[in-house]
């Protein structure tokens, strides 16, 4: 990469609010060390104790769920796994947390529905939900935290989750893009 264009990146970036930037493959260890890392910029940042938690909270949510729905990377010209991209912008009055990531076509339909309701929440019934899922032992097979992901996100965001599927229906292979958006 030449110097102007990467001085045009990094002025890019700052000017857009990036606080925390990650694309690629995402394991447990990388997930670990990018969640301190995101600690220590929001403290360098100046985020208060509720707004840090609130944001951190909510990337690992992003990120765990990357881990664990994202379909298989299967490019030819790179590695397979995991992959997904994470950020953490800062607004006027807050933060955004924001996610992407491939899924498989067939996860789609179920991944939109719990969206569309979740989004459709108004906070209180949001805080509702997240309390009785709680308390309920029912768990659903497709789920690895028994639906508690979206509601943790949802109870944190200040506004109502933003997502769109790209493209929508899902391409030829069989993948869709999803973006996740919260704002905090």
């Amino acid at each position: 990469m030449q110097l102007a264009r990467f001085n045009q990146f990094v002025a890019h970036a700052a000017a857009s609010g990036v606080v925390f930037y990650h694309s690629g493959h995402l394991d447990e260890g990388t997930i670990a060390s990018i969640g301190a890392l995101l600690r220590r910029r929001l403290h360098e940042e100046g985020a208060n104790g509720a707004q840090s938690r609130k944001v951190f909270t909510t990337f690992m949510e992003m990120a765990q769920n990357i881990l664990h729905y994202a379909a298989v990377n299967g490019f030819e010209d790179g590695p397979t796994g995991k992959f997904g991209a994470l950020c953490v912008t800062r607004t006027g009055q807050g933060f955004e947390v924001m996610c992407g990531n491939y899924l498989s076509c067939d996860q789609v339909p179920r991944v939109r529905q719990r969206l569309e309701s979740v989004q459709a929440m108004e906070p209180h019934k949001v805080r509702e939900a997240y309390r009785r899922q709680l308390s309920s032992d029912a768990e659903d097979k497709d789920s690895k935290g028994a639906g508690l992901g979206l509601l943790t996100m949802a109870a944190s965001s200040r506004a109502p989750l933003e997502f769109v599927f790209d493209p929508d229906p899902p391409l030829e292979d069989g993948k869709t893009f999803l973006f996740l958006k919260t704002v905090i």
